[in-house]
């Protein structure tokens, strides 16, 4: 069984939803920023055209239900703040990926949290199309920040994997960070 439409998600301050064609210009915004992109697993966007595709690439996650990523919005302005989602899941081991990223002015104040800690809600739910056990978070070891909010949720530190990553023409090691279904802390 897959999700037949799109889940909407909201919280006190925002809405989770569908990338669409309009938010291009804010991505590119985001994955353009050398200061967002320093702790990223992906290289530097130097044309709008890369932000297009990424909207593609997360569409084409859900259609085949791999994965899902929904805009982070201001639900008092509707405006595009960043990004969350499950980069990818695995049904029959019954794991997901997470990720985020937020433009850089909206560091600090509570979004990512919010918004992390309601897609875990969504994803640990019995309603979800799979039961999801656990839910991992690869994170750069000099993004301190992340690994914070992950804490704060209840992801567990399980390790470093050396050179798991490559983008900027070098490899970087990953620390994972895992959280288990009966781990969750309801937020």
């Amino acid at each position: 069984m897959t999700i037949l439409a799109f889940p909407t998600i909201e919280t006190p301050r925002l809405l989770l939803n569908r990338l669409t064609a309009q938010d291009r210009e804010s991505l590119f915004a985001i994955f353009s920023d050398p200061k967002v992109v320093e702790h990223y697993d992906v290289e530097r966007f130097k044309t709008i055209d890369e932000a297009d595709r990424l909207i593609e690439y997360f569409d084409a996650r859900f259609a085949s239900n791999t994965g899902i990523r929904w805009a982070i919005r201001d639900k008092s302005t509707g405006e595009c703040l960043g990004t969350c989602g499950f980069t990818n899941w695995n049904e029959f081991d019954h794991s997901a990926v997470l990720g985020y990223e937020l433009s850089k002015d909206n560091w600090g104040k509570g979004y990512a949290t919010e918004a992390v800690a309601s897609i875990l809600n969504f994803i640990f739910a019995d309603s979800f199309h799979f039961y999801v056990h656990r839910v991992e978070a690869l994170i750069l070891p000099s993004n301190k920040p992340s690994e914070t909010l992950v804490k704060s949720l209840g992801f567990r530190f399980e390790g470093t994997l050396r050179g798991k990553c490559y983008w900027n023409s070098d490899f970087h090691d990953m620390n994972m960070f895992g959280l288990l279904r009966n781990e969750q802390l309801k937020k």
